[in-house]
């Protein structure tokens, strides 16, 4: 069918296959297709567009893989890039679109006839609508009357973060040995300057918790290293681990950082790229997202959002991050600091119902004025919650600690402890340690505009899900691997009286390299044919979840 489409439209190729040189500022569009038929992925294959991670998640989790989660018909996008004065910057699978660049008014007109095409229409003028999603019902009861307790045995290991973690109790997972071990935390930023030089991150690379950066923008010849300090020091709160110095709030937790954000101007194609990164985190099989951003107003007036957009769906990066949240990950985002501008309202996509959006106090619970608040207006909390964002520590692009205020440093502070509470649960969902996070907080019966359900507490976080728990074994305790770096045997071992595993080694891309079974309690592998990097193992057993575990060949 393609094919004859392609017949079909053979002379309005011929007329406008030339080559256009394209300058910032660029229109761009939004194409928006009918379908996915005659897609070469299907749903019964996950493994060609979902990682291994990703589709263990999905099974462990009960969350389906679906038709929505097909990447879009390539013979589709193709067709698009035979006209020379098209470029596809950007796409979404879930909401089945492409992002394109075209300054001939003819031929998008003439484009609209195309069959398998719904809409072209400029970024800001797209009919939401055909994006529709449904939000999630909070369901879930942990809330009780737990007396709230603060210990502040051993904050001095966290040298100048100790404030910013006590506060939430986060110390109390840490000691309890969740520090985000084998948890997949991915930010959404601008880039990550100097990241790859700096001292402060030396135990980040030397102890392999970095998997990759990706360019959700397409830009040619950009160096993620070299442009947006903003990123590298929002991922300092979470990352570092330089004990009785500076220890984040996931200081084990892998991370993979994605660049989103264009540092030297404000566009709403921004929100495609926001959306185009949650959709790649999802794939990688994401535990939780990061994302210190927010898009009020723009250098181009008549995209700006007014106080109706805050609804979820006024926005493909809202819509995304609910979908993001829906399909198995933590999504927490800063609310924004408009507190004191006029503006004052929380931005996009911290509008997302399904993810938590985090607004900045100091370490004496005081609210900063410029935090952005939420309204009455809502059908929802926003804030959900509040966290540090003001006076907080954080690592510079100089590899000196300092202090700064804003929401982007409040939300990684979250990121960082709710890996650690997820990881010793893994049997919940991802909204289900949302919602115990908010109900963990302090305000939750008395909830306001500025904070939220206020200040969360990790450990008390901890104890509801416990009690909420009925013999949960968390799957740390199902398999261990040793050693971890290895450069020839890796050993396996279980811990079920009855053993019956199959183990599938698979790289970083995803793709299987090999699979074995054992009935043994615990089982050597011989890697030594592989070359050094990044590996996975996913342990498939009857009746229980899959789980997978990262092991370094060196």
């Amino acid at each position: 069918k393609i094919k004859m489409r392609l017949k079909q439209y053979l002379i309005l190729m011929f007329l406008f296959s030339f080559a256009y040189g394209f300058s910032q500022p660029q229109d761009m569009y939004v194409v928006t297709f009918t379908d996915k038929n005659n897609s070469s992925h299907i749903v019964s294959k996950p493994e060609t567009f979902l990682s291994s991670k990703a589709i263990e998640k999905r099974m462990r989790l009960n969350i389906p893989i679906t038709e929505e989660d097909l990447p879009i018909n390539e013979n589709y996008i193709d067709f698009l890039k035979t006209f020379s004065a098209i470029k596809i910057v950007t796409q979404s699978k879930w909401m089945n679109y492409v992002v394109i660049t075209c300054n001939n008014q003819l031929l998008l007109e003439t484009l609209k006839y195309i069959t398998f095409i719904n809409k072209i229409t400029q970024l800001h003028e797209i009919d939401y609508n055909n994006l529709d999603i449904q939000f999630t019902d909070r369901n879930y009861s942990f809330f009780n009357q737990l007396e709230t307790f603060h210990d502040t045995t051993g904050l001095a290991y966290y040298g100048e973060a100790a404030k910013q973690i006590g506060i939430h109790n986060g110390h109390y997972l840490h000691q309890l040995g969740y520090k985000g071990d084998n948890m997949l935390i991915v930010m959404l930023d601008n880039g990550y300057n100097s990241l790859d030089t700096l001292e402060f991150f030396s135990d980040f690379f030397q102890s392999n918790r970095f998997l990759g950066t990706h360019d959700a923008a397409n830009e040619e010849n950009y160096n993620i290293y070299r442009d947006g300090t903003h990123g590298t020091m929002v991922l300092s709160t979470m990352a570092l681990n330089r004990p009785y110095t500076y220890v984040g709030t996931a200081p084990h937790a892998d991370y993979f950082l994605i660049r989103t954000e264009m540092s030297y101007y404000e566009d709403i194609s921004e929100e495609y790229y926001w959306a185009a990164g949650a959709e790649f985190a999802d794939s990688l099989g994401a535990d939780v997202v990061n994302s210190s951003l927010g898009y009020t107003t723009f250098d181009i007036g008549e995209q700006n959002h007014t106080f109706s957009d805050l609804n979820g769906k006024r926005s493909v990066a809202s819509i995304a991050a609910s979908k993001l949240a829906q399909k198995g990950c933590i999504v927490s985002i800063s609310a924004g600091n408009q507190g004191d501008k006029y503006w004052r309202y929380i931005s996009v996509p911290a509008d997302a119902p399904d993810a938590l959006c985090v607004a900045a106090m100091n370490t004496d619970s005081i609210v900063a004025s410029f935090s952005s608040i939420g309204h009455a207006t809502f059908d929802y909390v926003k804030p959900d919650i509040t966290s540090v964002g003001w006076n907080t520590a954080y690592c510079t692009i100089y590899d000196t600690l300092s202090k700064g205020n804003g929401t982007s440093f409040a939300a990684p502070i979250i990121s960082g402890l709710s890996a650690c509470l997820w990881q010793a649960f893994p049997k919940k969902s991802s909204l289900e340690i949302m919602e115990a996070i908010r109900q963990s907080s302090h305000l939750y019966n008395h909830s306001d505009s500025s904070y939220g359900y206020g200040i969360p507490d990790f450990r008390k976080a901890y104890r509801m899900l416990s009690e909420n728990s009925t013999n949960e074994m968390t799957d740390n305790h199902i398999v261990i691997i040793y050693p971890n770096p290895t450069s020839d045997y890796i050993y396996i071992k279980t811990f079920q009286e009855t053993p019956d595993f199959t183990f599938i080694i698979s790289d970083i891309n995803g793709r299987k390299l090999s699979e074995h079974r054992s009935y043994k309690q615990t089982f050597s592998l011989d890697v030594s044919n592989l070359a050094n990097g990044i590996y996975f193992i996913t342990v498939k057993q009857a009746n229980n979840p899959s789980t997978v575990r990262k092991f370094i060949k060196n």
